[in-house]
């Protein structure tokens, strides 16, 4: 498994992807994991018609892309009710549909983890999220 600079701009740009997708969901918070592998936690203020006692957020790794989650009634664990499907990094945007057809009591994505890519492989993914930082890997 290799490693990723937490101060590199693979590391700073998935911290702006996140922020561009909070931003755009009016995310109360959220919380990212940027060493290899990547996760991501951001927390939706409304609660799902069908889960009304269960907190809702939305999951990111860099294996599976995002998914959308409540939290179990203890609130120790989290479970997934959807992923995304589309792609490991979608747009900002394809991220706030998701969330809309969540809340709009459809069952948006797929129920499966989609297996994008493998965490710490040469594939490309880092520059991918250097562009979000708008620097190549390897430039601070």
């Amino acid at each position: 498994m290799s490693e990723r600079d937490g101060l590199g701009a693979a590391a700073r740009g998935l911290r702006q992807y996140l922020l561009a997708v909070a931003a755009k969901l009016n995310a109360p918070a959220w919380f990212c994991e940027v060493d290899v592998p990547a996760g991501a936690y951001v927390a939706l203020e409304r609660r799902l018609a069908r889960f009304p006692e269960h907190e809702v957020a939305l999951l990111w790794d860099e294996r599976d892309g995002w998914s959308a989650a409540v939290e179990s009634s203890t609130g120790d664990e989290v479970i997934v009710l959807a992923y995304l499907g589309e792609d490991v990094l979608p747009a900002p945007e394809a991220v706030v549909e998701f969330v809309t057809g969540l809340y709009g009591e459809k069952y948006p994505g797929r129920p499966d983890p989609p297996d994008f890519r493998r965490p710490g492989t040469g594939d490309g993914f880092d520059e991918r999220l250097a562009a979000y930082a708008g620097d190549p890997v390897g430039r601070a």
